[in-house]
């Protein structure tokens, strides 16, 4: 149990990190709270239905009220299974903006910006439709494809966008991230192609690595300030693995921040109160928290929706088509179309995001539900949230969720955008050819109610987009959680890689940058 690097999850960003660490001859131990799957349910790309809030596969945390959403509690579902959550995710495969990660190196974090981390995601991806070139990548192990089925409603929201202004792109992880475009999706043949999938199970026999599942690390192990192993729990007893050159927390921006504070790791008001020594002193550990705030919009349509196959005779048809062919409703991603816009023509840069779903589910204790009537689901969310949450720990149980307080509405100007986000699905919805089929927006306010209704439905249907970053911050300030080369501030042999450490959020899921976080990280840990 002695290894170069123990690297805790194994998810989008644990993955490609073991494989490069692997590949450059280093032996690692790679840990995964979750346990193997049997079925590979989470293959079937719709299988999310059933994948998430279950908690086979699923962290299924649960926040605090959220005071700026009047007291709304919700569930957030992480994966708990090899490829984390790129295992349940919705398999949209989105890099952000080219700004994005400038603005990054602006902040103090040098190399990251565009140019530095472009080469890290044309090396962790093929690209179908012939897309290797200056932006896209042929070589990487992750598949990326167009989408295998198309529902006709979804050409007609492509086309109501254009109507409405916005220009149609060929490739929003092209040249250009503004406009509308199909979707494409980290599958490969319909079937799922999640991080652990690509990056891990082809060298599983690697004599280099060694895989542990239902593995839960109680805490990372320190002599003095550096970073010598991790105690785990498996099979009711625990476990004391050795790292020779240091550890990596994989583990998310739920999971890392309460490994560190576990470890002695955070603000010290916080440790003394749970009978945690302290070992760095590290205020903003679980501080930071940010989530893209937006609307689920469920329209009810005049014409057939995906929602046909929620019956028992649709059902049968989708696996039948998947188990055949690897077509059909079963073999895409959850939304059809994406689209980056401005929200006015003031905006400096693109700040809405918005998603279709060719079909309408409603969430029950975060279960999905597809119901037998003719829906589709309309995301908008803001790209740029300014506000911030935070994560405390609950006990030094490492078996015992972090408390989450989202706090999605704080700031004035999320609120302001979330509205205009409210604005487009209306304009959407009353725009040929996608709004000539639209029946009614279900549950918004009538326009003529007034501002005041618009924002009291916003404050009760703002619902987070599942893209939480930043609770382990990146910077070059003295506050900063992590160093530009991701080791946590003040130790030594011991890194965070994953979404936690964005200093600012960008435009778009969040997956793909996870798994370049997970590329580049390699490079900065074993050079």
């Amino acid at each position: 149990m002695e290894f170069d690097y123990i690297v805790v999850g194994s998810g989008s960003a644990g993955s490609p990190l073991t494989a490069r660490l692997v590949e450059k001859g280093a032996s690692v131990l790679l840990l995964e709270a979750g346990k193997k799957e049997k079925l590979h349910l989470t293959r079937v790309p719709a299988a999310l239905m059933h994948t998430i809030g279950n908690k086979r596969y699923d962290w299924n945390y649960v926040t605090e009220p959220d005071p700026s959403r009047n007291g709304l509690t919700e569930s957030w579902p992480r994966g708990r299974v090899p490829g984390g959550s790129s295992a349940i995710n919705g398999m949209i495969f989105i890099r952000g903006a080219a700004a994005d990660y400038d603005a990054w190196e602006e902040m103090g974090n040098k190399g990251w910006g565009w140019n530095s981390v472009l080469p890290y995601f044309r090396k962790m991806e093929t690209a179908d439709e012939d897309k290797d070139n200056a932006y896209r990548g042929g070589m990487g192990p992750l598949r990326i494809s167009a989408l295998r089925w198309k529902h006709p409603i979804s050409s007609k929201f492509i086309d109501s966008f254009v109507n409405a202004g916005v220009p149609l792109n060929p490739d929003l992880n092209g040249r250009s991230h503004e406009g509308v475009a199909w979707n494409q999706g980290s599958t490969r043949g319909g079937v799922r192609h999640s991080a652990f999938d690509a990056f891990v199970l082809p060298i599983l026999k690697h004599s280099n690595l060694t895989f542990m599942d239902d593995a839960l690390v109680e805490r990372i192990v320190m002599d003095g300030k550096r970073a010598s192993g991790v105690d785990i729990i498996r099979g009711g007893r625990s476990i004391r693995a050795k790292a020779r050159r240091g550890v990596v927390l994989s583990a998310g921006s739920i999971n890392s921040p309460q490994i560190l504070m576990l470890s002695g790791i955070g603000d010290p008001a916080g440790l003394t109160r749970h009978g945690i020594d302290v070992r760095v002193a590290s205020p903003d550990v679980g501080r930071n928290l940010m989530e893209h705030p937006g609307l689920y919009v469920r329209a009810e349509m005049d014409t057939k929706t995906g929602n046909v196959y929620a019956s028992p005779l649709g059902r049968v048809r989708a696996f039948a088509e998947w188990a055949l062919s690897r077509n059909g409703v079963l073999s895409v991603p959850t939304a059809q179309v994406l689209a980056f816009l401005k929200s006015t023509p003031e905006q400096e840069a693109p700040d809405l995001q918005f998603h279709l779903f060719p079909f309408g589910y409603f969430s029950n204790n975060g279960r999905l539900h597809v119901p037998n009537r003719n829906l589709v689901t309309i995301l908008a969310n803001v790209n740029y949230p300014k506000s911030t949450g935070h994560l405390e720990l609950r006990s030094r149980d490492p078996r015992t969720p972090v408390a989450i307080y989202p706090r999605l509405l704080d700031h004035p100007d999320d609120l302001a955008c979330v509205l205009r986000g409210l604005d487009w699905i209306r304009r959407l919805a009353s725009t040929p050819p996608f709004g000539g089929h639209v029946k009614e927006l279900i549950d918004v306010p009538p326009p003529e109610a007034g501002r005041a209704a618009d924002e009291e439905y916003v404050r009760k249907g703002t619902v987070p987009f599942l893209h939480p970053v930043g609770t382990c911050r990146m910077g070059a300030d003295d506050r900063a959680v992590v160093t530009p080369d991701l080791r946590v501030r003040g130790t030594e042999g011991l890194w965070v890689a994953d979404t936690s450490i964005f200093p600012r959020h960008i435009a778009g899921n969040t997956n793909a940058t996870a798994i370049m976080i997970g590329e580049r990280a390699a490079d900065l840990i074993h050079p």
